[in-house]
Formats: C-alpha cells, structure tokens, sequence
C-alpha cells in the first residue's frame, strides 16, 4: 500500500519558480489548500539546482521573466537533460504573446497576468493528477 500512496503525493508535488514575493505567497497558499505540495524558488538557478539535487514534482509553474536564469534559459536547460526534461511545465507571463512564448517553449499550457484562480487550478488539476 506505501507504493500506491507514493505515486499521487509525486504527482501533486509543484516546484513554483516566481520572484515576486506576494505572487508567489498567493500561489502557494491557493494550491496547499488544493492539498498540492508546493516547492517555491525566487529565479530559474534555484530551480534548476533544486531539481538536479533529485527533486521530481508532478509539475512546474513557470513565471518567464524571473532574474539569475529567466523562464527560457530555466527550459532550454530543462530540456537538456532527459530526467528532467519529462516533467511538464505550465508558463505565465504578464507579456500579450504567452501563449506563443509557451507553445515555443514547448510547455504544456499558458497562463496570463494576472493569473486568474479558476484558470490555474483547472490547468494544474489537468497536468499535475
């Protein structure tokens, strides 16, 4: 029974790479109440230190301008190495051309500025069960 119950907590872990300090706070506190497992990094560096040290969530939420290594260089290197690259990402930005950024980055969905509650939870609940 512990094999069955370690793969949904897997599945309902999120690394949240974002900078701001409130944005970040409101997005995690929204998705623990959710009962999902939040990890929070300040710039895309962390997040990829974090994630070559072992840490495997269900899902990355993905905030493209983020300072050290921004949305993009975090992908490009995320993409780079196969255990990594495997997990899915969800990006938002505040910038009119999210969507394509996202499509380009070859992530799973976008998310716009500000980032509307109903809208991240049912993209989350999609990638990250």
């Amino acid at each position: 029974m512990t094999g069955s119950s370690a793969v949904p907590e897997k599945a309902k872990a999120i690394l949240l790479v974002e900078d701001n300090e409130q944005t970040c706070a409101a997005m995690k506190t929204l998705l623990e109440l959710e009962r999902y497992h939040v990890t929070t990094v300040g710039d895309g560096e962390r997040g990829l230190e974090l994630l070559r040290r072992g840490l495997r969530p269900g899902l990355i939420l993905l905030d493209l301008h983020v300072p050290i290594k921004d949305g993009f260089q975090f992908r490009a290197e995320q993409l780079q190495d196969p255990e990594l690259a495997v997990i899915p990402v969800i990006v938002y930005s505040g910038a009119p051309d999210v969507a394509e950024k996202a499509n380009a980055l070859g992530a799973v969905a976008s998310l716009h500025k500000p980032i509307e509650i109903d809208s991240l939870l049912e993209v989350v609940a999609r990638y990250c069960a």
